[in-house]
């Protein structure tokens, strides 16, 4: 009965997704023609008897308003945020200026540190899966183990090593201290590990308890700090790259048009607001905060058109995301205040500060930065980039975008008290 329920309430919700035709058939009824002639005078170029050609007034308001400005407000660039990937077109011809990554590379850094990273969760997850009661927890846990082992052979490489050849930009200053704390993590878990025994003691509050929070003579820095700190180094790594390649186009961020849809990996319920989406924050911060709040839209149901992505977005395209996306959305305030300026209107409030935020939580302050991987991890709006964005991108503003000035928690600031570095003894 509850699954005949369920599919009950999926078919109706598709039944209203369908709009328009599902209720003309509906009692062999369809709207007379002169109420969709009406309704067409403002909108409704979806609809297939639409009349060709026609813009529909939001769209005639976009190409009136862009004539009244005219000059550089009709060439501001077109910038279009799709999941990881940034491009620049031009809002003329449709010649794309730009393309960018921030992850999701392989000659990047990006897979390196997210493994070290994901150490983890891994262990947390493992120890669930086998409180669970599912036993390929033990052949999983033992991959884990010979992984970890490899990789942290590659990494004590005096000759050819994996940070040399990387030889990534925004790290160059940080490699010893990047080299050794992989060590020092890969270290601590074949630890952890072979100390487990038989398992008896491997449990979510074990993993807390000894692998994240827990200390001792030879392992003087939990692993939280490492779980931040690489975490912090592709924040850090992806904005510093991006935003220099951003600024060598010199583009005119006044009157830049911005579409973003930042799908973050397989989580699609995130980053729909300003608030949950810190790639709204690194376009601020990439303009110089010379790029208006109100130029920026989240756009979560825009088209991915044909050409998207390509060297020159074809004139339907281009015409597509400015003249019926953007520029709609765009203007409909401006009228809002025009037409209506007598009545009162809602400013809604921003969502609060949370810990991990600038401003909010120091470098150091490693606890917070936990506190917000959690909230990012369960609360289902959230990007899990949102743990350390919104503060690395305010970090390397303030440090005019050098690398080699700014503050990497868990690496150079959040150290326990009488540690200055991840010790170099765990090397021998």
């Amino acid at each position: 009965m509850t699954h005949f329920r369920l599919l009950l309430v999926a078919l109706c919700l598709s039944s209203i997704a369908a709009g328009p035709a599902v209720a003309q058939q509906s009692g062999g009824y369809s709207t007379p023609r002169p109420f969709m002639e009406l309704f067409f005078d403002f909108t409704g170029s979806n609809e297939p008897d639409y009349p060709t050609g026609q813009p529909t007034l939001g769209q005639l308001l976009t190409q009136t308003e862009i004539a009244r400005a005219g000059g550089a407000a009709a060439a501001g660039p077109l910038v279009l945020v799709s999941g990881s990937d940034i491009y620049v077109y031009d809002s003329t011809s449709g010649a794309r200026r730009a393309h960018e990554r921030f992850r999701a590379d392989r000659a990047s850094g990006f897979y390196e540190m997210t493994a070290i990273s994901h150490i983890g969760p891994a262990l947390a997850y493992l120890a669930q899966i086998k409180a669970d009661g599912d036993p390929r927890w033990k052949a999983r846990l033992a991959s884990l183990h010979a992984h970890v082992s490899e990789v942290r052979t590659l990494n004590l490489r005096a000759a050819d090593n994996w940070l040399d050849r990387l030889d990534q930009p925004a790290w160059r200053t940080r490699k010893a201290e990047i080299r050794d704390m992989i060590d020092y993590a890969c270290a601590r878990t074949l630890a952890y590990i072979d100390g487990l025994g038989d398992g008896g003691g491997f449990t979510t509050t074990g993993v807390n308890d000894d692998f994240f929070n827990g200390t001792s003579a030879a392992f003087p820095i939990p692993f939280r700090n490492v779980m931040i700190a690489t975490f912090m180094l592709e924040a850090l790594r992806g904005a510093a790259d991006v935003q220099a390649a951003l600024a060598r186009l010199q583009l005119d961020w006044p009157h830049a048009m911005v579409l973003v849809n930042s799908r973050a990996g397989a989580n699609v319920s995130s980053g729909l607001t300003e608030g949950t989406n810190w790639l709204v924050a690194f376009l601020r911060a990439a303009s110089a905060f010379d790029l208006p709040d109100e130029r920026i839209k989240i756009v979560p149901y825009v088209e991915a058109r044909p050409s998207f992505g390509q060297t020159r977005l074809s004139p339907a395209d281009l015409h597509y995301y400015v003249q019926q996306v953007w520029g709609p959305l765009f203007y409909r305030r401006l009228v809002a205040d025009r037409v209506f300026s007598n009545i009162a209107t809602i400013y809604l409030p921003d969502r609060p500060p949370l810990p991990g935020d600038p401003g909010i939580t120091a470098a150091g302050a490693i606890d917070q930065f936990m506190i917000r991987l959690k909230h990012s991890l369960r609360d289902a709006r959230e990007m899990l980039s949102n743990t350390v964005a919104f503060w690395m991108v305010q970090e390397l503003a303030d440090k005019k975008w050098d690398p080699a000035l700014v503050q990497i928690p868990g690496l150079t600031a959040g150290l326990p008290q009488g540690a200055s570095a991840y010790p170099r003894t765990a090397l021998k």
